[in-house]
């Protein structure tokens, strides 16, 4: 694949039609669930590509970036007039890819053909950008990077050419194992085990240049994102988030049936079977009793000023399959109590259900008349440090492209492009930038993030282990 002439005057009209795009879930609770369009569908399938120049362009499309997607289609023409014009690349051959997490979303990975035509502007308008996301802090890359890690570069195979180009386009960690199961329910091939995510990253690097551009995000906007998911389900669910001594929010992405238990200092036990206590817990929101959704939560509350002091205990159990048993299920508790808020991730084993299914999650002390704590910064664990530092046990560091405004995402991966190639150095693209008409701010930014690329030595291939710390939390297992 990977043939063709791009056509400025098909994408301007393209563009100028009144065309209704599909890329989020229709609104209507009455329109039909979506599904990852059969082009873009990974499963079964290993991408060729005989261009001279394989590039991949692998973006974000979970609530963080969904909208660069919409940004890379706008600006489709304009990046591949440049390729032209300047003579960036020779012979490209372009792959787009859409990332998510294999553990919450409906469609973690979809992947369109190398090419080289118009086809690109239908592999864009095709993505499903499902703005989803598990609350962890973690995208599915591994399994992007495994995905391709398979590309059969047919010129590269010949020594007719080089590796290819990859950019990975987000702002999250990635998840430190690439699970078997996730690779055989949505690629389908059969690992036998577990693979290290720094496996299927060191396996990418032998057919591509591996980047990853990385968009700035204020800490508040990556608070905003952390939160979303859990405090999205609890709220539209009907239960209670907000005002509370305690609360204890479960969630899970699957439609199996586990529960939430929480054991105040009376030990009259707020679950299923007793949904209100005589001191106050309630249970308001239960989902999955019969498996209707694969993206449920559960809330155990003390509304503000009623919880009493003691001893609490809080427990998930697995009660019932409803999804395939032969999967694990990953989960996150949220505790909030007294204003401190901390998280609990752990993973229901495959075929566990029932008493040897119970897991305990915290056990804390609670006095109403201690002062209100200080709110623990449970974010620190998905700083940019602590996201990047993960990222650079792969990525040698050169390559990390940092960009303060996503609208340059584009201009930082043409100039990596001209600069890896060897067709431009970095002087001589910025000169490009500012003869576009580009403000010198942006220029700067663009140079800041390019410092360091030089043609064909942009660093050894990194190996070592993944951290296993904050950037790890969505798969630690405290069973």
């Amino acid at each position: 694949m990977g043939g063709g002439y791009y056509s400025q005057d098909v994408a301007t009209q393209l563009r100028s039609t009144d065309r209704a795009y599909t890329w989020s879930t229709p609104p209507s609770a009455k329109a039909a669930p979506r599904t990852v369009h059969d082009a873009l569908n990974p499963r079964g399938k290993t991408r060729e590509v005989n261009n001279q120049t394989p590039i991949v362009i692998a973006l974000d499309v979970t609530r963080s970036r969904g909208d660069d997607t919409k940004v890379f289609y706008k600006r489709l023409p304009e990046f591949m007039g440049l390729i032209e014009l300047h003579g960036y690349v020779q012979g490209a051959g372009i792959s787009f890819a859409a990332v998510g997490d294999a553990d919450a979303d409906k469609a973690p990975l979809q992947v369109s053909q190398f090419e080289a035509d118009n086809r690109l502007d239908e592999a864009l308008e095709r993505f499903w950008i499902e703005e989803g996301g598990g609350g962890t802090g973690q995208e599915s890359y591994e399994l992007c990077a495994y995905f391709y890690s398979r590309t059969n570069c047919v010129r590269l195979a010949r020594g007719e050419a080089g590796k290819g180009y990859f950019f990975f386009v987000g702002d999250e960690g990635f998840y430190p194992t690439l699970s078997q199961s996730a690779v055989k329910r949505l690629i389908g091939d059969n690992l036998g085990s577990d693979l290290p995510a720094a496996e299927a990253f060191r396996r990418l690097h032998e057919k591509f240049e591996v980047y990853l551009v990385f968009p700035k995000k204020s800490v508040e906007e990556r608070k905003r994102d952390i939160d979303a998911e859990m405090r999205a389900r609890v709220l539209s669910a009907g239960g209670q988030y907000d005002n509370v001594d305690i609360r204890a929010s479960l969630l899970w992405n699957n439609r199996n049936d586990l529960d939430l238990h929480v054991i105040p200092p009376s030990g009259e036990k707020v679950y299923f079977g007793h949904k209100r206590s005589a001191c106050g817990g309630w249970l308001d929101v239960d989902r999955n009793v019969m498996g209707d959704t694969d993206k449920p939560v559960e809330n155990v509350q003390w509304s503000r000023g009623t919880a009493p002091k003691g001893r609490y205990r809080v427990r998930v159990n697995n009660y019932r399959f409803h999804s395939n048993p032969g999967d694990d299920t990953p989960f996150r508790v949220e505790l909030e109590a007294n204003g401190r808020i901390e998280h609990f991730d752990g993973v229901v084993p495959a075929g566990r259900v029932g008493y040897d299914a119970d897991f305990p999650c915290f056990e804390f002390d609670y006095d109403p008349d201690a002062q209100r704590a200080e709110p623990v910064d449970h974010y620190a664990a998905y700083s940019d440090d602590v996201v990047l530092t993960q990222w650079a046990t792969v990525i040698p560091r050169e390559r990390i492209l940092r960009v303060n405004d996503p609208k340059n995402i584009i201009e930082v991966v043409l100039g990596a492009l001209a600069i890896g190639t060897g067709s431009r150095d970095l002087p001589a693209f910025l000169a490009d930038l500012a003869e576009r008409g580009l403000g010198a701010a942006d220029v700067a930014q663009v140079e800041s993030a390019l410092t360091g690329l030089t043609p064909k030595n942009l660093g050894a291939v990194v190996s070592g282990e993944v951290p296993t710390g904050g950037a790890s939390v969505g798969r630690t297992r405290r069973l």
